[in-house]
């Protein structure tokens, strides 16, 4: 045969006896080597070939269990099932090679897009393509399939009586020994293949028969999802092959470059999304380059971007899609990693329902994830690889032309800025025009974008002598949002440029602005009195620069006449009906409140506030900064209902104006609630987003890896801990009180690595700064979280001297916030800390019982079993550390159980019967809450993202979780989660 021609139907193609191939074992190879879709073999740079199984270990299990169970006559099946590149194929290699091993016969083969109109194709050239005996068993099928002769096309009865024949012969090779048939690329067998296929896997369980079959999610058949259905539901093992976790890329990476990954190839292999194939392509792309060197131990890109010729060899694996499908996600590339549906159908002149083909088939081939109200790319690599795969030149035309359609069909001012910022080379003539135009509504939701597009127009000199003016003005705002030093000049420079009151007005209050984001509260002060002289101020504007000199003499600790300012300004907007000035000044009022430590007097005018700024769009920055400010207040006196409402309504907006700089904030924010509650899993997936925002200010690496390096440490999950504490800038802290502010975290997470290690003199270390005033003053608010440790630390290292000093700070920090219960129990903690009392560990107990802060509960009665052994009660002692234990043990804080049962041991007290018994490490009884609570939606059928978005975890995350229990649990699927989930509902 030298091919087929066209399809003609079902059933219809024509056979000769001719194999496809005449060896299996060569067939096999030259499949896998042809078509490999995982990345199981890895080249190192030296050119040694390695093996590589990482992250699919519990697969493998799962199909030798399989095997050993065919071996000793009880036959099976299972279907592989991942996007390409998942590893499906390697699987497959790896059943038929312990096959052999075991003396089995085994024979493989695949589906071919070319061969689905000749019936048993498929089926026929994996168990026949072995020489002479392969041959006749061959023949006679294809004799029963050709019927009465060669030019009668196959009927049902004789593909039935062929298909009875080939169950006999599977059955007289079986008579031998064991068999293990693998097919490949299930989803383009023939039909008749996938009936026969259903009815081999009925057989299997009464034979030494393993069916192994692997299959990609694309392209879709009715009959294959039918058969898919029929095979699980009779028992066929399902296999998927979900993305590696991060550690798991990790360690790929390492078996491919011979060294674990630094911070920036990391970050780079992160792009794969997980994809083994991908990663593969992507590290040995990048040795071939040279952009990869062995640096302090560790694999590290030598350039930023690590250059991009592996691009074009990972834009091929996407072959596999139909010609108009890579085109559209081709020109979706060019929207970003996130895009939405409507907007490429503008792009593309096409409606949404034309494109809905193309783009459904890139969702079901794993390459594009639905968020909700946009579409996704999964693997941003591949983005990135169709991005490259246009020419430069091209490719700025188009980011041009896709600016002009997203503006004439009115996208938002962040996306038609995001299309020419892709334009190399000059600005055009409309592209300045819109820019003057949209600037300020840039400014709101993307400053950073402003501050880039003007910058270059001015520096093209293309903006008229009517439009520089606007243009440095919107500039000077965009610095002034971005916190960068220069702003403060740029507006001062065109204050004194213009001659217009009213707009020196203007500019005199973003300078004002601009300097108390610095923090010279004295200069901005005196900008805003050169303001309110300027003639003919409006009372609008009146207003708000009263509201800037209110903020300037509360915090110059002039509060009586902050506080009488501030009133009278509140009366006026009132009077005036000015939403955007009213708020302001309740923006205002609420700060001197603050400052005078009188919180629900803050709180109450922050509410206010953000009502009105509700009112008007333009009012949406402060809204924003309100309501983080309500947030955080009602997080300081407990209460969390009312905390994650204005956090949730702040990210929610964050996201409709495109204020990518307030949301990573809000979502930083969310993260420290989330943690402090101890819902770990949720902060973790706050934290990822937070990262994935890629906003360039200082705190949010110091935030995000050192709560990320805390919990890990918690869970005693040294390494992963490590590889976070090595992301943040050894001198990250050297920034000021703008960083102090959220370096809490990543100072206990160095303190606690440290003390695990043994060393809790050099734990103490860590921590004693936060004695100081550079360090009193920058972490307000957040100080009295880390005394704790400091005093037991410093006991345990015997600096009593310390100690005292850290009971001293801490109940000055209660002093100045008497309405905060925070400082005020942490205060009684560490005065019975320093005096091993347990009256006042008990008092600090009750509060943190009555709260949710189950790290803290755990904590104290830690503190109180110590402090009781200490006086002999041992009884008491025993049950406070069995307590403290279980707190622990809810939020998987394997360090703290460590050391709490260390510090008793010393003192004679061990934990009780009952807690004696460690954790199960299988079954139902081993799972964590978090992984319970994940286990019970799976049961209830949910999907992964399903349940990332009811728990506000990461896909990853949940991932991870699934995988945990599964093992676990020592099964195969979800189904059987379901089943155990309601044996135990019911009691059983």
């Amino acid at each position: 045969m030298t091919g087929p021609p066209a399809p003609e139907g079902r059933h219809s193609r024509r056979w000769t006896s001719e194999p496809r191939r005449t060896d299996n074992a060569g067939q096999r190879a030259s499949t896998i080597a042809g078509r490999r879709d995982s990345a199981s073999v890895a080249r190192r740079g030296d050119g040694v070939v390695a093996a590589v199984w990482v992250g699919r270990e519990e697969h493998v299990g799962m199909v030798r269990t399989l095997l050993d169970e065919a071996v000793a006559g009880r036959g099976g099946s299972a279907l592989v099932e991942g996007e390409p590149g998942a590893g499906k194929t390697r699987l497959l290699e790896e059943a038929l090679s312990a096959a052999e091993g075991l003396g089995c016969s085994v024979r493989h083969g695949s589906g071919d897009e070319l061969w689905q109109g000749y019936p048993l194709r498929a089926v026929l050239d994996c168990l026949y393509g072995d020489g002479a005996a392969g041959d006749r068993g061959r023949g006679e099928i294809v004799g029963l399939l050709n019927g009465d002769g060669a030019d009668t096309p196959t009927t049902e009865t004789s593909l039935m009586a062929a298909m009875d024949r080939l169950l006999a012969q599977v059955d007289e090779i079986c008579a031998e020994r064991p068999l293990v048939v693998a097919l490949d690329d299930l989803q383009w067998a023939d039909d008749a293949s996938l009936l026969m296929w259903q009815r081999l896997t009925k057989a299997a369980p009464r034979l030494p028969l393993l069916l192994v079959a692997s299959c990609r999610p694309v392209p879709r058949r009715r009959e294959l999802d039918r058969l898919r259905a029929g095979l699980v539901e009779r028992g066929t093992l399902p296999v998927r092959l979900g993305p590696l976790t991060p550690e798991e890329s990790e360690r790929f990476v390492e078996s491919l470059a011979g060294a674990p990954p630094g911070p920036r190839l990391r970050g780079r292999v992160g792009l794969a999304g997980g994809n083994p194939c991908y990663i593969e392509e992507l590290v040995t792309g990048l040795l071939a380059e040279g952009a990869i060197d062995i640096v302090g131990g560790r694999a590290e890109l030598t350039t930023p971007d690590g250059g991009r010729g592996h691009l074009c060899s990972l834009a091929d694996r996407i072959g596999f899609l139909t010609p108009s499908s890579y085109e559209t996600l081709r020109q979706a590339a060019l929207l970003g990693v996130e895009f939405d549906a409507g907007q490429l159908a503008v792009v593309l002149g096409r409606t949404t329902r034309q494109l809905l083909d193309a783009l459904g088939e890139s969702i079901a081939a794993g390459l594009l994830s639905d968020t909700g109200d946009r579409l996704r790319f999964r693997h941003e690599v591949i983005r990135e690889a169709l991005y490259a795969d246009i020419p430069g030149s091209v490719r700025s035309a188009l980011h041009h032309d896709t600016a002009r359609a997203l503006a004439d069909a009115g996208a938002s001012a962040p996306v038609v800025a995001g299309q020419l910022r892709g334009v190399s080379g000059p600005m055009t003539a409309w592209a300045v025009r819109w820019l003057v135009e949209h600037a300020g509504t840039l400014n709101a939701q993307s400053p950073v974008l402003a501050a880039e597009l003007i910058e270059r127009a001015i520096e093209q000199g293309w903006p008229t002598d009517a439009d520089r003016p606007v243009l440095e003005e919107r500039l000077a705002e965009a610095a002034t949002l971005l916190r960068r030093p220069q702003s403060a000049g740029l507006v001062r420079t065109m204050r004194d440029r213009t001659q217009d009151p009213a707009r020196r007005a203007v500019l005199g209050f973003m300078l004002s602005s601009a300097l108390m984001v610095q923090g010279d509260m004295a200069q901005a002060l005196k900008a805003t009195e050169e303001a309110l002289a300027e003639p003919g101020l409006s009372v609008a504007w009146h207003i708000r620069l009263v509201a800037c000199r209110v903020l300037c003499h509360a915090d110059l600790d002039r509060l009586d006449a902050a506080r009488a300012e501030g009133e009278e300004a509140v009366a006026a907007a009132e009077r005036l009906g000015d939403p955007l000035a009213e708020a302001e000044a309740r923006h205002a009022m609420a700060y001197v409140y603050y400052r005078l430590g009188r919180e629900r007097e803050a709180l109450r005018h922050g509410a206010q506030g953000i009502a009105r700024a509700r009112q008007i769009p333009a009012a949406a920055d402060i809204r924003l900064l309100m309501l983080a400010n309500v947030a955080e207040g009602h997080d300081r006196l407990d209460e969390p209902e009312d905390t994650e409402q204005a956090l949730d309504e702040a990210r929610t907006l964050a996201r409709r104006v495109g204020s990518t700089g307030r949301l990573v904030g809000m979502e930083a924010r969310s993260a420290e609630f989330h943690f402090r509650r101890g819902r770990w899993d949720c902060a973790a997936g706050h934290l990822e987003r937070a990262a994935e925002l890629k906003v360039l200010d200082g705190w949010i690496p110091v935030l995000v890896h050192g709560m990320h390096a805390l919990i890990l440490g918690h869970r005693d999950q040294r390494a992963a801990a490590l590889r976070h504490l090595e992301r943040v800038e050894p001198d990250a802290l050297a920034a000021g009180t703008a960083v102090l502010r959220d370096a809490g975290h990543l100072l206990l997470a160095r303190a606690l690595l440290a003390e695990r290690d043994g060393r809790p003199r050099d734990a103490l270390r860590v921590l004693l700064p936060v004695l100081s005033d550079e360090y009193a003053a920058g972490m307000v608010h957040e100080r009295h979280w880390l005394l704790p440790e400091v005093v037991r630390l410093a006991l345990e290292s015997g600096d009593a001297g310390s100690a005292e000093a850290a009971v001293a700070a801490c109940e000055a920090e209660a002093a100045k916030a008497p309405e905060y219960p925070g400082p005020r129990t942490a205060a009684i903690r560490c005065r019975g800390l320093f005096a091993q009392d347990p009256a006042p560990l008990a008092q600090a107990l009750a509060y943190y019982e009555g709260g949710s802060w189950p790290l803290l509960l755990g904590q104290t009665l830690e503190d109180l079993a110590v402090a009781q052994a200490w006086h002999g009660d041992l009884v008491a002692s025993r049950v406070s550390l069995d307590r403290a234990v279980e707190a622990y043990g809810g939020l998987g804080a394997q360090w703290d159980i460590a050391r709490a049962e260390a510090r008793l041991r010393t003192l004679g007290v061990r934990r009780g019967s009952r807690a004696t018994r460690r954790r199960a490490t299988s079954g139902w009884e081993s799972l964590t809450p978090a992984e319970l609570k994940v286990a019970l939606l799976v049961a209830q059928g949910r999907s992964n993202p399903e349940i990332a978005t009811e728990l506000f975890l990461s896909r990853r995350t949940v991932q991870t979780h699934v995988s945990h229990i599964l093992g676990k649990l020592q099964m195969r699927s979800r189904t059987e989660v379901a089943r155990e989930a309601a044996l135990q509902a019911a009691g059983g």
